[in-house]
């Protein structure tokens, strides 16, 4: 089959090499030119395990074309995929202007019959504005599309795994000959086959991301609490994660969600809530929590900093906001690093991340990138764990202890097990424990 994608992030991009892998034609078109040219040389533009590789092998078969025009790829394509960035706007609401840009542009190249499929994550009644869309303005017959909302659920770092081995794949569309057309493009891919209504299959996508986010900021909350009565958060959320009927999964207390989706999925799904009426007071509160949890880091580390009157040092290891990542959006360490700055102007900050590069952001200007995480260490008075890389799990703490001029370990992850790193010397706060 040959298909379209439009956008070449994490969904459009992990999207067209794994169905080009399957031996699909794909077509990937841009707006950017020099990220068009570097991604024809294989270049994925951004980290993700096992792209690259995919990646490069589908350019050499020529399954996979990159290109910034529709000209060609519409035309030729059963299913075309919208795959652009929905960001948030200063209210929360979703920024639709490029997805609705990005319909017009499809609407004036459609010749064949072509099923128009939405991965962009956007609002309820968004895939009835594409529809009307490509009718009135673009002035197409209905009988040469249909309209489908097909929302992803990969995770960042686990991209290419979960494109081919989802849980379930929704099609939400209400033409019959788009559903054929989507359940035998996706006959490969692992998963139970969700078929609904385009309105549901727009709310799966939000509410179970916001349901997410829920269980992290529900894992904090207590986390909270067992600071103050002397609990241990871990053992706490493992009694409760062994109930078959809530399970482990996000039961993780820490300094918050992060990345592209959570944060903006659960700020989006307030104001479509607020919109019709509902004050979605649960979620504000999740969102609440999510932004404590930073907050009460930047506190512990404050206190320490206070006792310390000159040459104060901290040194943070892990800056993307997960693991097997280099995405920085909504990021707790952009959070904590400016908190900091802001409130010791003569403070030394040394990060080390075993991904992310210093010039991805222009706040890293400011700190002392550090090229492993023993040299990021040394001599500082407080270390942060604010990423849970499985390489910091392994770190010699003994050589750690002798580096560092204090021993404040903050554990941002609870990674490490407290006693353990108190017999080393250290002393040690974690998110819920100590």
């Amino acid at each position: 089959m040959t298909i379209t994608i439009v956008g070449h992030g994490y969904v459009g991009l992990v999207t067209a090499a794994v169905f080009a892998d399957l031996g699909n034609t794909v077509w990937v078109i841009g707006r950017d030119k020099n990220k068009i040219a570097k991604l024809k040389k294989g270049d994925p533009l951004f980290y993700e395990p096992g792209l690259s590789e995919m990646l490069q092998r589908n350019l050499n078969a020529g399954r996979l074309k990159f290109t910034l025009e529709y000209t060609e790829a519409i035309p030729s394509s059963s299913v075309v995929f919208i795959g652009v960035g929905t960001p948030p706007k200063e209210d929360g609401s979703a920024d639709l202007s490029n997805v609705l840009t990005v319909v017009e542009n499809i609407g004036k190249h459609i010749n064949n019959y072509i099923v128009v499929a939405c991965k962009s994550t956007v609002p309820v009644g968004t895939n009835r504005r594409i529809k009307d869309i490509i009718l009135k303005k673009c002035k197409m017959h209905p009988s040469k599309f249909d309209v489908a909302s097909c929302p992803e659920f990969l995770r960042e770092g686990n991209a290419l795994s979960d494109t081919l081995h989802p849980d379930r794949v929704v099609i939400g569309t209400e033409n019959k000959k788009a559903q054929e057309v989507l359940l035998e493009f996706h006959e490969p891919i692992d998963g139970e086959r969700v078929l609904t209504t385009i309105e549901s299959a727009e709310m799966i996508k939000y509410a179970s991301n916001s349901l997410l986010a829920t269980k992290i900021s529900f894992a904090n909350m207590i986390a909270f609490l067992c600071d103050k009565v002397g609990a241990d958060v871990e053992q706490v959320l493992q009694g409760v994660g062994l109930d078959h009927r809530l399970g482990r999964s996000f039961l993780y207390p820490g300094v918050g969600y992060g990345g592209s989706c959570l944060p903006k999925d659960v700020n989006a799904l307030i104001k479509t809530g607020e919109q019709y009426g509902e004050s979605m007071d649960l979620l504000k509160e999740v969102e609440h929590i999510n932004q404590q949890s930073r907050e009460r880091l930047i506190g512990k580390v404050s206190v320490l900093l206070n006792e310390i009157k000159t040459k104060r040092t901290v040194a943070i290891l892990g800056l993307a906001f997960k693991p097997d990542t280099d995405d920085l959006r909504e990021a707790p360490s952009l959070k904590v690093i400016g908190s900091l700055l802001s409130k010791y102007p003569d403070i030394r900050i040394q990060v080390f991340d075993p991904i992310v590069k210093q010039d991805n952001h222009p706040l890293f200007k400011n700190v002392i990138y550090s090229n492993d995480p023993y040299k990021a260490a040394t001599k500082a008075d407080v270390l942060i764990i604010l990423t849970e890389w499985n390489e910091f799990r392994k770190l010699n703490l003994e050589k750690v202890k002798k580096l560092m001029r204090g021993s404040e370990i903050i554990d941002g992850r609870n990674i490490y097990e407290p006693n353990a790193v108190k017999k080393l010397g250290f002393s040690y706060q974690g998110v819920g424990r100590s």
